[in-house]
């Protein structure tokens, strides 16, 4: 694999952030069926028009949904539709080291993985108090 720029890196953390919200992927799980207009949107999965308009704006900086204006109302659809492929895969795909119940609930299962980092990363302390 051909090694990362900085500015991909970049574009990847940013777009992972906007991935980080449920709401934002419940919008574009239902973006995945057609283009839709905030109000829609927002009826649809239970939310606030403004707070919908928010998610969709986070989402649209990052690139992963497009819009554009018909008469007074803003449309909204997937920038690509490889984005939803690839959230089925993740939302799917059982990880390599992860079990089968971790697999089951991506998001709720991180104390192992929080762990296993804690190990790696424990260091001596900087400097150790001399008994007396």
């Amino acid at each position: 694999m051909r090694r990362l720029s900085q500015e991909h890196v970049s574009l990847i953390a940013n777009r992972a952030r906007a991935l980080a919200e449920p709401a934002r992927v419940r919008i574009l799980e239902r973006l995945s069926r057609g283009d839709q207009a905030v109000g829609q949107l927002a009826a649809a999965l239970g939310m606030q028009q403004s707070t919908a308009s928010k998610h969709l704006q986070v989402l649209f900086r990052a690139g992963l949904v497009g819009r554009r204006r018909s008469a007074s109302a803003v449309i909204y659809s997937i920038a690509a539709d490889e984005l939803i492929a690839w959230c089925r895969y993740l939302a799917h795909r059982q990880l390599a080291g992860s079990t089968a119940h971790e697999a089951a609930m991506p998001c709720m299962n991180f104390s192992r993985a929080a762990g296993r980092f804690r190990a790696a990363h424990r260091r001596e302390p900087r400097y150790r108090r001399e008994a007396r």
